[in-house]
């Protein structure tokens, strides 16, 4: 099985896969791990603004240098798929709801909440200005909006491209989680 978390920043996607991870006992994978399993196994330098989530900008360069979505994807997806096999994993980003839709076993999920509730969790748990936490949230769901576009042509966050959108701020961490296990249960028994 694999769990694909994509998030809006500060809804606590990160924080429903670890809870998610550790109920099933299998690893989870974010940019950080990614990153430095994508190293370990020498496909890092072939696409370092994948596993870095860099901004659209880097991608617009690779293409104005004459490479097409299509050179740019189809090895992105075929490293990814590499890097974890047939491992029973939660993933965090990386466009994993995309990559491993194909995957009988894999259950797909966008993670979002009410925008003031997200920053006031940055503030908390991160302890960031009001100011920081806004520039966080606003720029890294931007980024997260572009990455997303670029790697799939699909529109980050719209419903039909998940298995389950939950407002996990409003529902709450431990009971999007189980809410998750719970769909787990019925559509992978």
């Amino acid at each position: 099985m694999i769990i694909t978390i994509a998030r809006e920043s500060g809804s606590g996607g990160y924080t429903v896969g670890a809870m998610l991870a550790k109920h099933y006992s299998i690893p989870i994978y974010d940019r950080d791990s990614l990153s430095g399993l994508a190293r370990e196994q020498g496909i890092y330098d072939t696409m370092p603004m994948f596993f870095d989530e860099l901004p659209a900008q880097g991608f617009l360069l690779a293409l104005s240098m004459g490479a097409s979505v299509k050179q740019i994807n189809k090895p992105t997806a075929e490293a990814m798929m590499k890097l974890i096999g047939h491992q029973d994993c939660v993933i965090i980003g990386r466009c994993g709801n995309h990559i491993f839709r194909n995957r009988k076993d894999c259950v797909s999920i966008f993670t979002h909440g009410d925008k003031e509730a997200r920053i006031a969790y940055k503030m908390k748990h991160w302890n960031f200005s009001r100011k920081e936490a806004e520039d966080i949230v606003f720029h890294s769901d931007q980024n997260r909006k572009d990455y997303h576009k670029f790697h799939t042509g699909e529109n980050w966050g719209e419903a039909k491209y998940y298995d389950l959108c939950i407002d996990a701020i409003r529902l709450g961490h431990e009971n999007t989680a189980q809410l998750i296990i719970q769909y787990i249960s019925a559509v992978l028994a």
